[in-house]
């Protein structure tokens, strides 16, 4: 099989859930790091690869593949066995929809172009990490909800093995946490990220 090769930048959460999405389905892959905060993805160089100028972004195959969740399916559909998706039809349509909380819902709003963009708007310091941090916690709060509503008593999201749902929670979790935020009153969600966290494939 082709090589593998991951554009990202490391405190970029999508960059997060690619790269344990490699780790768990034990794929050998190069990683170029590509700096959001010196513009790097913004340059010729880069544009050239990837016209969404965004990260991550896997190159297989001569081709190059964009969004997190898209690269995750890829993967997870192309390198059998131990996927990441449950194979009961119902919890495979759950934990995408778990998943788009973070991916669709709630991350978009605390993405670097938009921290930019409140620069921009008059937004100071500490007004922007309220709003991340608002936003962080209510992506959780629903997050927490819905395993509630699915009464989730599995060590994982979908069972005995972290997978698609999992992984998402995990890096939410760890932004989260960069921005102080406790996760102790979250039973489910800080539940399943002691779990993941006891991983060697989470930690490393």
């Amino acid at each position: 099989m082709n090589k593998f090769i991951l554009y990202g930048y490391q405190s970029s959460s999508a960059t997060k859930r690619v790269m344990l999405a490699l780790k768990l389905k034990h794929i050998i892959y190069d990683y170029v790091e590509i700096d959001l905060s010196e513009g790097e993805h913004r340059s010729c160089a880069f544009h050239q690869l990837n016209v969404q100028r965004k990260v991550p972004m896997l190159t297989h195959d001569q081709y190059s593949l964009t969004q997190s969740l898209a690269i995750i399916e890829y993967l997870d559909e192309i390198v059998p066995p131990k996927s990441l998706l449950p194979e009961n039809p119902t919890d495979r349509a759950w934990s995408r929809s778990f998943a788009g909380i973070f991916i669709s819902d709630y991350h978009p709003l605390i993405t670097r172009r938009v921290v930019e963009k409140l620069h921009g708007s008059s937004f100071d310091e500490d007004e922007i990490r309220e709003w991340k941090t608002y936003w962080l916690k209510e992506s959780l709060r629903v997050a927490e909800d819905m395993m509630g509503q699915k009464s989730i008593q599995s060590s994982f999201c979908c069972g005995s093995s972290p997978g698609l749902a999992d992984i998402c929670l995990f890096a939410q979790c760890e932004s989260a946490r960069k921005q102080d935020i406790d996760l102790n009153h979250l039973r489910n969600v800080s539940r399943i990220y002691v779990n993941c966290s006891e991983i060697d494939d989470f930690r490393n």
